[in-house]
Order: C-alpha cells, then sequence, then structure tokens
C-alpha cells in the first residue's frame, strides 16, 4: 500500500455517523485502527463535488510513509482508535435523535432492498433482451434458408417448364 484512499457520500455526513478505518501497512502488530466523526470528516476530508449534489462525496487521501508520522503532513493519528474515541462514540450516540437515526436506517435498509429488487430485474431483462437477440439471429438464418429455398424452387420450376416445353423425355434401356 503506497497511497490509498477512502470516499464517503456527503449525504452520509450527518447525524451520528462515525467512520471506523483499519489501515493494513503489513505490520501485524499495530492496529492501525482510526475513527472519525462527523465533524472530522468535513474539516478534514476533500469534498468532491458535482453538478447532480446527491454524487458528491468526501475523500480521504493517505499513504503508507505519512499515516503513522507526526511529523509529516497526511499523519492520522489524532484519529487513532482510543478509549477516548469509544467515549466520543458513547457521546455521539446518547445525542443522537434515536428515532430520526433509526428513521434513516431503515430508509437506507428499504433503498437496498428496492436496489436489490431492480437488480434483479435488470438482470431478468437482459435475459430476455438476449433472448430476443437470439431469437432475431435464429430468424435471419431461417429467412435465408428460406430465400434460398425459394430461389431453388424457382430453379426448379423453370427447368420443368423447359421440360415440358421440349416434349417428354424418354429413357432408354441399354
Amino acid at each position: 500500500m503506497s497511497k490509498s484512499h477512502v470516499e464517503v457520500p456527503k449525504s452520509y455526513i450527518q447525524g451520528a455517523f462515525v467512520l471506523i478505518l483499519f489501515i493494513n501497512d503489513g505490520n501485524e502488530r499495530d492496529t492501525n485502527l482510526f475513527c472519525f466523526f462527523q465533524n472530522d470528516i468535513e474539516k478534514r476530508w476533500k469534498l468532491k463535488t458535482f453538478r447532480n449534489s446527491a454524487k458528491d462525496f468526501y475523500r480521504l487521501s493517505f499513504s503508507k510513509v505519512t499515516f503513522k508520522d507526526v511529523k509529516r503532513k497526511g499523519n492520522l493519528m489524532e484519529y487513532y482508535f482510543t478509549n477516548h474515541k469509544i467515549e466520543e462514540i458513547k457521546n455521539v450516540i446518547r445525542q443522537s435523535d434515536i428515532n430520526k437515526e433509526f428513521m434513516k436506517m431503515f430508509a437506507l435498509l428499504k433503498n437496498q432492498d428496492d436496489l436489490i429488487k431492480l437488480q434483479k430485474e435488470k438482470h431478468k431483462l437482459e435475459g430476455i433482451i438476449k433472448e430476443i437477440k437470439r431469437t432475431e439471429e435464429i430468424k435471419n438464418i431461417l429467412e435465408e434458408k428460406i430465400k434460398l429455398m425459394e430461389e431453388y424452387y424457382e430453379h426448379l420450376e423453370s427447368q420443368f417448364k423447359a421440360d415440358k416445353s421440349t416434349g417428354p423425355v424418354h429413357n432408354t434401356l441399354i
């Protein structure tokens, strides 16, 4: 991991939002767990905006070289997960409007269910489109065969008319 980043939709950053970030730098002795609250994200992370504000997101970029080095810009040590962060999480939970947070959570779950249903419908439609394309290919092949058969029939018919106009053909036995 040389450089990396985390992106979170701007619409998520409200209320009792808490982001826990684990960074695997290959050192198994250190946990490298960091905790970000709404204010941390709004102040520290870069906001990427779009014409369609629903696509706006916050991005945190970091590197293996700087994320733990307190002497370097870009370190994340002030966000290191400690007992103090646990107490802050408890305070966020205590101060949050539980009903509002649950309503958001249920709305997200409903949206997720709706998205899953739409994805299933999309897969069904893609299957139907494949079948239609396959049917069109078969139709084209059959139309080509019918055209060849009609041409062959016309050839046989003209040959029959030619044979009929020249008179009967007698087979002689040798």
